[in-house]
Parts: C-alpha cells; sequence; structure tokens
C-alpha cells in the first residue's frame, strides 16, 4: 500500500513564503485563486496547492499577464 504525506501550511506559512501580507493570503482564498481547507477554524492550504499556485503564476508573468487578471 502507498503510503503519501499530507503537508498542511498554515496561512502564516504561506505568507512567509510568498513574502505577503496575511491578508492577502485570505483574498488570494477568497477569490479561489488559492485552494484552501478548512478544518473546524483553521486554514489550511496544501503544500502542492501552493506549488501549483507559484508555477501558475509564474507562467503568467512570463507572459506579461498576471494570475489575479484571470
Amino acid at each position: 500500500m502507498m503510503c503519501t504525506e499530507l503537508k498542511l501550511l498554515t496561512m502564516e506559512d504561506v505568507a512567509r513564503i510568498l513574502r505577503v501580507h496575511r491578508s492577502t493570503i485570505s483574498r488570494l482564498i477568497a477569490s479561489g485563486a488559492l485552494p484552501a481547507l478548512s478544518i473546524r477554524s483553521c486554514t489550511r492550504v496544501r503544500a502542492t496547492d501552493l506549488r501549483r499556485f507559484i508555477i501558475d503564476s509564474r507562467i503568467g508573468m512570463s507572459t506579461g499577464e498576471s494570475s489575479m487578471e484571470r
């Protein structure tokens, strides 16, 4: 049986990684640009979703389109 580890990040972790304010992360989650999970009253972002968000943002930046415009 294959066992995979699910890495969950807090909003503070994500803000630190992206070097933005926590409220920016809240806006990205609310807009649907960054997927998140709600566990009781805690919001968590899967590391794989953050990685995908970063990759998608880089692609958009190279063409002059921001990920927020999509």
